[in-house]
């Protein structure tokens, strides 16, 4: 798929005006509105349903391309992955009106990601450590994709906590990874990640700037659809030269955070499922951090995650491994003194009693 410049630039500046002006209808539309409560951030009413915008900016772009690119192919193919992401956006959206208990939410979300699957084949390739790429059977290929991308949706969701970071993560990310995907032979996947990050771009003066809208469980769920759909799709189109370690790679910020809130939590004997503030941007907020603060520290970390993905991509695949190794050693070294610092300001909740305690002290 090639795409001529003007049209890349037409569809790019279309997207953004789009995710722009949906921002600042959607701030000045006041609904679905996100009351703050004991573990919020923001201390006045504000609509949730910045993802609106970011998907319309998305959605316009990608019709600018299909329209005018003249490549069918590729135009079925980013209409089957913008029907998966409205779903996901669908999905978000009732959830933030209702509320759905985790099994309902995660029962969407492996609907998406069989419907993905369907339209365009599991994960076929991954690096291991000293065997280097192998392909990856369909028996294996499918749940794992499955697993990646509902896991990945999630942890995203988690990540949505603070003005900017999230669009922010997103932005930056995903404009390295169309670098990527164009220099590995991969641009139609290049140009639907180039115009997803000026989609989420635009959608930061209402959200980080301003802190007037938020992009909701609307937006993050299909943000964390389309981050983690663009991981498989990388290696798929490229048979291997966009490592399937990539976005895992460039995100391994969030990821890292997820994982290790999970675990400290699970050790201190606290319930995993439960909403919590113990995350490391909430705790560097409760900490004295502002929003912008927190946005710039988690866009950096992803800018510098990524640097590690371009590095990676020169390794053999062999020692892909490396890579997500490494970064995970230098983020548990900020972990442990943030939680330290946690510690001492008592933010950190406590290993729950156990049964015969309880018993006793009642």
């Amino acid at each position: 798929m090639l795409i001529e410049p003007f049209i890349f630039a037409c569809a790019g500046a279309v997207a953004v005006a789009v995710a722009y002006g949906g921002s600042l209808f959607a701030a000045q539309a006041r609904r679905l509105l996100d009351h703050p409560n004991e573990r919020s951030s923001h201390a006045t009413a504000t609509p949730r349903i910045g993802g609106a915008a970011i998907m319309a900016g998305w959605v316009a772009g990608a019709f600018v391309i299909c329209a005018f690119a003249g490549d069918i192919d590729a135009a079925g193919k980013l209409a089957r992955l913008a029907l998966c992401g409205m779903l996901a956006f669908a999905l978000g959206y009732a959830d933030d009106r209702m509320s759905f208990s985790p099994v309902w939410k995660l029962s969407g979300q492996v609907v998406i990601a069989a419907l993905f699957v369907i339209f365009f084949a599991p994960l076929k390739a991954a690096p291991l450590p000293w065997a280097g790429e192998i392909a990856i059977p369909a028996a294996v290929g499918v749940p794992l994709t499955m697993l990646w991308i509902a896991g990945f949706m999630n942890a995203f969701n988690f990540m949505d906590g603070a003005n900017g970071m999230a669009g922010g993560a997103a932005a930056v990310g995903l404009a390295w990874f169309a670098v990527m995907a164009s220099f590995t032979g991969a641009p139609a996947l290049a140009v639907a990640a180039l115009l997803l990050a000026l989609s989420s771009a635009a959608f930061l003066p209402e959200n980080l700037l301003r802190g007037k809208l938020f992009m909701g469980d609307n937006g993050s769920q299909a943000l964390g659809f389309f981050i983690a759909a663009f991981a498989v799709l990388g290696v798929n189109w490229t048979d291997g030269r966009l490592s399937a370690l990539v976005v895992p790679v460039i995100f391994l910020p969030f990821i890292f955070d997820v994982t290790w809130t999970l675990i400290s939590r699970f050790i201190r004997k606290q319930n995993v499922f439960e909403a919590h503030r113990e995350h490391f941007y909430q705790l560097i907020m409760r900490l004295g951090g502002s929003h912008a603060r927190v946005a710039v520290i988690y866009m950096s970390l992803i800018s510098f995650s990524a640097g590690a993905a371009i590095f990676m991509l020169a390794l053999p695949a062999s020692l892909h491994w490396l890579t997500p190794l490494a970064l995970s050693l230098v983020f548990a070294a900020g972990g442990v003194v943030i939680y330290r610092q946690a510690g001492r300001k008592a933010l950190l909740a406590s290993p729950a009693l156990s049964g015969a305690a309880l018993s006793a002290a009642e």
